[in-house]
């Protein structure tokens, strides 16, 4: 017999076993999406003592909470998000926790808007155990948002970079799709964000749930297996999914 209850965490909600956007909280539909699909298929690297580092309204605890022993949600007081799930205010670059206390770091897009940028990638890195794993997501070519808190975007490189240089070993990225998928994106932003006519929203938000339908069989397993050997994806993309492991 199916369970259901509906549970909401944030712009995400899960019933029958089956976690999905929220429209009602966001119109950005593919690119939650994308990500949801992301942390899935990596859920093997979500494990013991987690930091949600930026965590919002932890929508992701809906994957997480299942995996881990143990979680911590973290961001600042100062942000735009309901508070009420935050269990430490704190800012990335200046972290108050031990050395080597967590298992998991769970950071999605957050980095951008995080001023001292160097000095996360080394707190994050300094709080997570040797050969724990770290699950990061940022923007790439994406529009300013959550302004003025909005300082940056990373190449690939420059995530390797700062990533490598403290301490990280690469396991895997992924582009978020390549030049249709961005498109797709744009259109979203203009309809929904600029023009602000509900029932365009409406209309385009249940669009976008068709269109991922049709990626997510089409397009998801290749982009995914593939990684940064898709050729587009390493110029052209709306982010990237990280994973990478503490040496």
């Amino acid at each position: 017999m199916k369970n259901n209850k509906t549970v909401r965490r944030g712009f995400l909600y899960q019933k029958n076993g089956k976690i999905k956007v929220d429209h009602r909280k966001t119109n950005s539909i593919l690119l939650n999406n994308l990500q949801i699909d992301f942390l899935l298929r990596n859920c093997q690297y979500m494990k013991g003592f987690l930091l949600d580092a930026g965590c919002g309204e932890k929508p992701y605890s809906l994957i997480y909470e299942k995996l881990t022993e143990q979680s911590i949600g973290c961001d600042v007081p100062y942000c735009v998000h309901d508070q009420s799930a935050v269990d430490v205010f704190a800012t990335l670059d200046e972290l108050p926790f031990q050395n080597n206390m967590f298992d998991t770091v769970l950071c999605t897009n957050v980095m951008e808007h995080v001023a001292e940028n160097g000095k996360a990638f080394s707190e994050l890195s300094r709080v997570l155990k040797h050969n724990g794993h770290m699950l990061l997501s940022v923007p790439f070519l994406y529009p300013t948002h959550e302004a003025p808190h909005d300082f940056y975007r990373y190449s690939v490189y420059g995530l390797i970079y700062q990533l490598e240089k403290n301490g990280m070993e690469i396991v895997s990225v992924t582009p978020w799709g390549g030049a249709g998928l961005m498109f797709l994106v744009y259109c979203n932003l203009f309809l929904c964000k600029f023009l602000k006519i509900r029932i365009i929203d409406f209309v385009f938000c249940a669009l976008q749930e068709g269109i991922y339908s049709v990626y997510r069989k089409i397009f998801l397993k290749h982009l995914i297996a593939g990684g940064m050997e898709n050729g587009m994806g390493k110029i052209i993309s709306t982010g990237y999914f990280m994973i990478a492991r503490k040496k």
